[in-house]
């Protein structure tokens, strides 16, 4: 478990919720039997409605152990209360909820909890299946000395709301008080220096005056009146090591602070550490989990070589000098992984987690089209990912993905799957639900970049995928209605993969993009811009009440994901916008919601329940986390856990939690998105001639540390077959840019590559990348 407090529940668990807090009361159940019991403490003591140690269910020594209960008729079911141990201790440590179905019990799957510290824990069942049953079992698998303590099992029936929280007088979480989060809602963590700066008042009048400071006093740094509940102090751009706060109509905020590349510093190595940790099979919870693939809870789609490959190929320095934590772990079932030959120990962990998504998807010989869509970006990446990986893995994914790439059978049955066919060079006319599994346009990058490295191979079906890819984007544009909040918002987390591809297409091939493309992204735009005019600049679901999207079940919908996948859909978008204020406003956008996760929203909370012990300079994380669920991510690292629902706005934080937490690999994934694109958005390349050395130029993200002068690699190509790695240092201990030096030589015979010295002939023209392709950023001399 995720947090490691004392959780205990006094007296009656039946009526000491507040009045009015939820309508369901809890199954009375007609019995309970157990595997075993102490002859003082028998299995009906753990149904009777109380929490004692003096009414409790004890087993023999002896797990796992079981404790069945008889619901007396059929209910559905919404989920759990478990109250267990002795007094504060000896907690269960793991457990699982079954159901009776169909004469056999069924393991829920969101119902399995492993390492809990706590004696009092609410389990919700999710949507991955229904829990209709007459009977369920708590299996205790791991308990203090081998023995079961149950206080009570309280079950709860759905079709009311949520869970209830555990009753009164249970510490579950070290969540902060809603009253104790200041009334100044910001970014707790800090602002990146020359960059939009804004914060929401939303219980102070118009024309209030507000100041900042350092959080240890003294003059103002800056001042300002807020308008329509929102300050702006973008203008301050102080590059110092201390804290800010806001203050304004007597409230203060938390401390923050402002510097160069602060979300990125604080952000890459957490990025990284969930997608370590969510790893199947290997990760920090090595269970097998229903639906998974390479991460856990994944499903067919979790994007992750979408994204993974989307932040190397945009900061490649970056993530290089990060830590090394993975290490190369051998299968014990060779159907799982093991058909890519292993990564050397000092290959970047960016790049080992890249090789892990591409073997488990080959070697299980996945053929879903989301699934094998993740094919393109591994061997698109490959120029870039040879440094580190055999030739082998290249040729084994080239060939299975050639081979099934238009293929309309899928390998199996997939949850959640809303795919029609599966051949990816087919149009694609349907739009899935709000669940996310069918975003609109998910097939156009993927068969840009097929187009690409089939360019590369020789492959004389190139131009195939490049016209998948054109035709997709003249159904999107002619039929695609962005009023409708299915087609944006609605998709939730995956909406990014509908406007980045778009963009990418007419970023990248111009001349072969629909008429009319440009000016669909750009009414993209316009209706973004349009539903955040308000308090939060928090891009609503429509143009109405509708500020995020909600179904007629419990589980519907946690969606942190839209909010933090928006900034990558908002900065592919830029590009294609030519009016400065809307370009402007754009980039207000990208940081609002980003500073959303970080505590600009109506509760005032980060996203992540974890984050005041693991992002730097958080105070308030998210209200909970998910302790059971098919992720199993309750340990994890910098879980993306939950965002403010519908009913939180505009400014509701007295409703506290509400609506589902649970954390999901998608969430993440879509934040990693958004950091790969805004490291392509702040990234440029530039080259000059200085007597016989060429000068390069950086300017990129990678400013973590205003101490340390830090350093990043540019390939620079001769035209000709030279190719050198030019080191860059920062002109500064905390510079924004980058420079380096290599000798030039005109070429006399054949050109060495790799030796420190571009050798060039007169009139061709050299090339410097930072990054690759489509998120790299180049720069071009002739000498």
């Amino acid at each position: 478990m995720r947090f490691h407090g004392i959780a205990w529940a006094l007296g009656l668990v039946m009526g000491t919720a507040p009045a009015g807090a939820w309508a369901a009361e809890p199954i009375r159940a007609k019995g309970a039997v157990a595997s075993s019991e102490n002859p003082r403490y028998k299995a009906g003591l753990a149904i009777d409605g109380k929490v004692s140690d003096d009414s409790r269910w004890v087993s023999g020594v002896g797990v796992p152990a079981w404790l069945a209960v008889d619901l007396g008729a059929e209910h559905t079911l919404a989920g759990v209360h478990v109250f267990t141990g002795y007094g504060k201790e000896d907690a269960v440590k793991d457990f699982s909820i079954e159901y009776w179905k169909d004469g056999e019990w069924r393991e829920i799957p969101s119902a399995v909890v492993t390492g809990n510290e706590e004696v009092a824990v609410a389990v919700a069942f999710d949507q991955a299946v229904e829990v209709r049953t007459s009977k369920v079992r708590l299996v205790v698998a791991s308990s203090h000395q081998d023995t079961a303590r149950v206080k009570e099992l309280v079950i709860w029936p759905a079709g009311a709301g949520d869970l209830p929280p555990l009753p009164a007088g249970s510490v579950v979480a070290k969540a902060t008080p809603q009253e104790k989060i200041p009334l100044i809602y910001l970014n707790q963590s800090g602002f990146n220096l020359g960059k939009p700066k804004r914060f929401t008042a939303p219980t102070l009048e118009d024309g209030t005056e507000f100041v900042v400071r350092r959080a240890a006093g003294g003059d103002p740094v800056a001042k300002g009146v807020i308008r329509g509940h929102v300050g702006d102090f973008s203008q301050l751009n102080m590059e110092m090591d201390e804290e800010f706060v806001v203050e304004a109509g007597g409230h203060v905020s938390v401390p923050f602070r402002i510097a160069p590349n602060w979300l990125e510093r604080v952000s890459y190595q957490n990025a990284v550490n969930f997608m370590i940790d969510s790893r199947h099979y290997v990760g920090n919870d090595r269970a097998v989990c229903g639906g998974s693939f390479g991460w856990r809870d994944d499903h067919h789609f979790g994007w992750e070589l979408h994204t993974l490959v989307a932040q190397y190929l945009s900061n490649p320095s970056a993530y290089d000098r990060l830590p090394r934590q993975v290490k190369f772990e051998g299968p014990q079932d060779k159907r799982l992984w093991g058909a890519l030959e292993p990564y050397p120990d000092d290959a970047p962990d960016l790049v080992k987690l890249i090789h892990w998504g591409a073997d488990v998807l080959v070697t299980q010989k996945v053929s879903h089209e989301h699934l094998k869509a993740q094919f393109a970006y591994f061997l698109y990446a490959w120029p870039m990912l040879e440094r580190y990986l055999p030739k082998q893995n290249f040729d084994v994914v080239a060939e299975r993905a050639f081979a099934i790439w238009s293929e309309k059978k899928s390998d199996r049955s997939y949850p959640y799957d809303e795919s029609a066919e599966h051949d990816l060079l087919a149009l694609k006319t349907k739009i899935g639900s709000t669940k996310g599994s069918l975003p609109p346009g998910f097939s156009v990058e993927p068969n840009l970049l097929m187009h690409e490295v089939a360019k590369r191979m020789g492959r004389d079906d190139a131009m195939t995928y490049l016209d998948a890819a054109v035709r997709q984007a003249e159904w999107m544009v002619a039929n695609l209605d962005w009023d409708e909040p299915l087609v944006t918002k609605g998709q939730r987390m995956s909406e990014w993969l509908t406007v980045t591809g778009l963009a990418h297409l007419l970023r990248e091939y111009p001349e072969r993009a629909p008429a009319g493309l440009k000016a669909k992204l750009e009414e993209w735009v316009r209706v973004v811009v349009r539903r955040s005019g308000n308090l939060w600049d928090f891009r609503k679901l429509d143009d109405g009440d509708g500020w995020t999207p909600m179904g007629e079940k419990p589980q519907m919908w946690n969606e942190p994901g839209n909010v933090v996948g928006l900034p990558a859909s908002l900065l592919a978008a830029k590009g294609v916008v030519e009016d400065s204020s809307l370009r402007e406003r754009l980039d207000q956008l990208v940081w609002s919601h980003f500073d959303n996760m970080f505590g600009r929203n109506p509760v005032g909370r980060h996203f992540s329940f974890d984050a005041p012990r693991e992002v730097e300079g958080v105070e308030h994380g998210w209200f909970r986390f998910y302790p059971g669920g098919i992720g199993r991510l309750a340990d994890a690292r910098f879980v993306i856990d939950g965002s403010p629902k519908n009913a939180h706005y505009p400014y509701h934080p007295e409703l506290g939690e509400i609506g589902w937490t649970e954390g999901w690999i998608q969430f993440n994934t879509a934040f990693n998105v958004s950091l790969a694109y805004l490291a392509w958005s702040e990234t440029k390349v530039e080259m000059m001639r200085d007597g016989d050395e060429l000068v390069v130029r950086l300017t990129a993200p990678l400013n973590f540390d205003g101490e340390k002068v830090e350093t990043g690699a540019v390939m620079v190509f001769s035209g000709q077959g030279d190719v050198e790695r030019v080191e860059v240092r920062e002109d500064g201990a905390s510079s924004g840019t980058l420079s380096g030096r290599i000798r030039l030589r005109a070429a006399e015979g054949a050109q060495k590559a790799g030796d420190g010295v571009l050798e060039y002939r007169e009139g061709t023209t050299v090339k410097a990348s930072y990054g690759f392709g489509y998120l790299g950023r180049h720069a071009t001399l002739k000498p």
